[in-house]
């Protein structure tokens, strides 16, 4: 290694993730419709989410990607079927009309977390921006999710840590 590549490398092993760490991350909650999602991503020009549960764990990640294929791909039988339940239980009856109506709108009955990607790359604040590099080069992706005690506190992206390199050499 040359004396730079050297240096950079020391450098993002003292850094921390947490202190490059944006913190004003826009999240999405499991149970809301995919409609809901749509409308979220719109009003705030987003492409992509992180998923949390009702108590506030990161458990995934949806994009714009995820809501396109769901309309291409329609819900199948299965997933109707597990819509219909979560409803009216187990017991209930419904008409074929009934289940119809369910299919075609299904972007409205449909939520989150039957769409969203369960893997998150995620690491503790406390860990270095050099292993945060090392685990977004591994896995080929853009953002890596920042937490606390598994409690999502802010994203850093590829591009915060080359702004860093490029910053702390000019300086």
């Amino acid at each position: 290694m040359n004396e730079l590549t050297c240096t950079i490398s020391d450098s993002l092993r003292e850094i921390k993730v947490g202190a490059l760490k944006q913190q004003n991350v826009l999240t999405v909650y499991e149970g809301w419709s995919i409609k809901k999602l749509s409308e979220f991503f719109i009003k705030h020009n987003i492409s992509g989410a992180p998923v949390i549960a009702a108590d506030d764990e990161l458990i995934g990640v949806v994009t714009q990607s995820d809501v396109v294929q769901f309309e291409i791909k329609k819900p199948d039988e299965k997933e109707i079927a597990k819509i219909i339940e979560s409803y009216i239980g187990p017991f209930g009856q419904l008409q074929q009309t009934d289940i119809e109506r369910i299919k075609t709108r299904a972007i409205e009955y449909c939520t989150v977390n039957s769409i969203m990607t369960p893997s998150v790359h995620s690491m503790d604040e406390s860990a270095s921006l050099y292993d945060a590099y090392k685990l977004i080069k591994k896995h080929d992706i853009h953002r890596l999710f920042i937490t606390r005690n598994s409690l999502l506190v802010g994203v850093i992206t590829a591009m915060d840590i080359l702004n860093y390199i490029v910053d702390s050499e000019l300086s």
